[in-house]
């Protein structure tokens, strides 16, 4: 459990990543970045490794490998490629453009889908089941951490992000925002 909760400190390193983003202090933004990316990976790897195993077959280890795969895909292209990489996590001031296409389309916040896919799927490929509890807290952590970004941060940040609000859903996918992701994916 000591590893569920060091991982939890890695969304109190990202919300320092919001505040230092707002201030337009680079640096600091660039190392609570780094700290909250790095503890969660750390974390993770430290609770599957740790975790009591439980049976699962190989059929669905072999399919859930292959969504984890995609899951960390999908996040990786949402939070890191799709947004301009250098402006949101280089440079001093951050990009004020909004992106509402792609990804982005489909919900305000695709990463925390991504995400909570992820360790749904590691859970079923390595049956480690401590990744219950910690994807459960860890998915939870980042709901609040996109909540305090809409309340606090984001409106503060991007000019029209109160439009964008009134356009597309926060989390869940609607059948319009589903359509609107495919049609501006590529």
């Amino acid at each position: 459990m000591r590893y569920v909760l060091i991982g939890s400190l890695a969304f109190i390193f990202l919300f320092l990543f919001d505040v230092y983003t707002l201030k337009n202090q680079a640096l600091r933004r660039r190392v609570f970045g780094i700290l909250g990316l790095s503890t969660l990976v750390f974390s993770a790897i430290m609770v599957t490794i740790i975790s009591d195993k439980i049976y699962i077959p190989l059929l669905v280890r072999m399919i859930s490998g292959v969504l984890w795969i995609v899951s960390i895909g999908l996040l990786v292209y949402s939070l890191f490629l799709e947004l301009p990489f250098v402006k949101t996590y280089g440079e001093k001031e951050h990009s004020q453009s909004l992106v509402d296409t792609g990804t982005y389309a489909l919900c305000r916040h695709p990463g925390v889908l991504w995400f909570g896919l992820l360790f749904f799927f590691f859970f079923f490929t390595t049956g480690a089941v401590l990744l219950i509890t910690a994807g459960i807290i860890w998915t939870s952590l980042d709901v609040l951490h996109v909540y305090i970004q809409e309340r606090y941060f984001f409106p503060k940040m991007f000019p029209k992000y109160k439009d964008y609000m009134k356009t597309t859903p926060m989390l869940i996918p609607t059948k319009n925002s589903i359509n609107k992701c495919k049609a501006t994916i590529f």
